[in-house]
């Protein structure tokens, strides 16, 4: 089970478990029962604060995943991607859009290195037979030189 259906789940039963105390605490309060009413309503609290927080951890994580998917994605298909491309796609400073990206290279979404041009080149990518440049995966010549790139 993934962490993030995990921490999810666990958040979901903690504020079900605070709704039902929730619900005690007003029939204890129907009955004039202050105290298990009062009692109930701790429990309610006691469940609630962290049953949000389990579902807060669980939604970030899930942002995450889907992060890291879009920056896998957006760096295969062109083959060669500068990471102020990325920072700017993903409208973060350089620096974050960097470790994110290697971040995805350390989890193994995405494969390939940074080159001397300070560009993440995809392991996936093709290249020019002449200049070694990555070419776009959709392109038939190359960026740098010109040359026809076959398939």
């Amino acid at each position: 089970m993934r962490a993030q259906s995990l921490y999810g789940r666990i958040g979901l039963f903690a504020l079900l478990l605070a709704l039902a105390a929730a619900v005690l605490a007003l029939v204890g309060l129907a009955l004039a029962q202050p105290q298990g009413a009062g009692a109930a309503a701790v429990c309610a609290a006691a469940f609630f604060v962290p049953g949000l927080a389990f579902f807060n951890y669980a939604r970030r994580l899930r942002l995450r995943e889907v992060a890291l998917t879009h920056v896998a994605e957006f760096v295969e298909a062109p083959g060669a991607v500068d990471v102020d491309a990325l920072a700017a796609e993903l409208s973060v400073p350089r620096g974050d859009a960097e470790k994110i990206l290697r971040r995805a290279v350390a989890e193994d979404r995405v494969r390939g290195a940074f080159d001397d041009r300070g560009r993440f080149v995809s392991e996936g990518s093709k290249r020019c037979g002449t200049c070694a440049t990555p070419v776009p995966l959709a392109a038939d010549e190359c960026p740098s030189c010109g040359a026809a790139v076959t398939r």
